[in-house]
């Protein structure tokens, strides 16, 4: 198959133009036009369109998509980057990468290959120039995918790839740019994007915010589960708040310990009443604290724990505050006929004032 360079040196020579005259169509040099032919280098992307305009041949035609050769070769190439990736050869993938984008060069998915190893390849490099020009070499290359590219996938990954290496180089303001094209159909996290161009105060407080969602997942999905994990949630916040102060998790703390009571009344017949007030009280606590932040004095609140103290919580806007208290749902629990048997204590008395 020949060439991008091979063909325009055919097509030139058909047209009956030399160097110099295809240079100065294209604004280029005509020394320019001798590297895309002789294989040193290749046209660049915004350059393809002018090219096929002036030879009269289409985009196809020139790139030679739609050669069974080209179909062969294209295969081969992808065969050997896969290749690569059992073997770690990154020298080597980087090689089948500079072949492809030079032989393919309107392939987004050749080009943001090559940015991907020339980004990570960089780190290999102990001489300090090399390291950054060689990342600035991987911008410019995820920077032309950004430009180019219509699938939206592709330019996702760029974005992610870009943002990460301005973020690197200190030029998150430029990041900030990148992060905001971010396609709405796309493979990649936002958050991986968005934690690239923070830093400071807001880098802290962004990945402390997406420590807790995970928790609050985690205890999702722990409610789901078997009674024999409500040990395991209220374990694990307490864990994370040290200080007890829960703020929104008192919600989560008194759903568990509710469950948990529910299931020693209807399944551990020798529990004793003192077990059953210590977790009631415990209850009424969780109950309380959030009546006092949601309904008594709604506003704002600060995370006082090391884990989450760059995390604010507006209690203001949250759902539940308009509808009924947790103490009034507590209230109400206790007159359910699973605690006649220890309804005569006094310590009940206490516990419903």
């Amino acid at each position: 198959m020949k060439s991008i360079g091979e063909k325009i040196k055919e097509y030139r020579q058909k047209n009956h133009m030399t160097q110099e005259k295809l240079a100065s169509c294209l604004n280029v040099t005509f020394q320019t036009v001798s590297k895309w032919e002789t294989g040193v280098s290749s046209p660049d992307l915004a350059l393809i369109v002018p090219i096929t305009k002036i030879f009269h041949i289409s985009a196809d035609e020139l790139l030679g998509i739609n050669d069974v050769e080209s179909d062969r070769r294209y295969s081969e190439l992808k065969q050997a980057y896969d290749q690569t990736f059992k073997t770690e050869d990154f020298t080597e993938r980087q090689k089948i990468c500079e072949i492809a984008v030079s032989e393919y060069p309107g392939d987004m998915k050749w080009l943001i290959n090559l940015a991907w190893v020339v980004s990570n390849r960089s780190f290999e490099y102990e001489d300090n120039d090399r390291y950054i020009a060689e990342q600035e070499k991987a911008i410019k290359l995820f920077d032309a995918v950004i430009k180019n590219c219509k699938d939206d996938i592709i330019r996702g990954e760029a974005i992610q790839g870009i943002t990460q290496l301005l973020g690197w180089r200190g030029r998150k303001d430029q990041a900030r740019k990148y992060a905001e094209m971010i396609p709405e159909r796309t493979m990649i996290s936002r958050d991986a994007v968005l934690e690239n161009i923070l830093e400071g105060d807001e880098l802290i407080r962004f990945r402390q915010k997406r420590i807790m969602s995970h928790i609050e997942g985690m205890l999702w999905d722990l409610s789901l589960m078997p009674t024999v994990y409500t040990d395991i949630m209220r374990d694990m916040v307490k864990l994370m708040f040290p200080d007890e102060n829960y703020i929104v998790f008192n919600h989560s703390l008194y759903y568990a310990v509710k469950r948990q009571i529910n299931h020693i009344l209807k399944q551990a017949f020798d529990a004793s009443a003192e077990q059953i007030f210590n977790l009631l009280e415990e209850m009424k606590s969780y109950a309380k604290a959030y009546d006092e932040i949601v309904f008594s004095n709604p506003g704002v609140y600060k995370y006082t724990s090391p884990w989450f103290d760059h995390i604010e919580e507006d209690t203001r806007e949250w759902l539940g505050n308009e509808g009924e208290p947790m103490t009034q749902d507590f209230y109400k629990f206790l007159k359910e006929t699973q605690f006649d048997s220890i309804r005569k204590y006094d310590f009940f008395d206490y516990l419903m004032t």
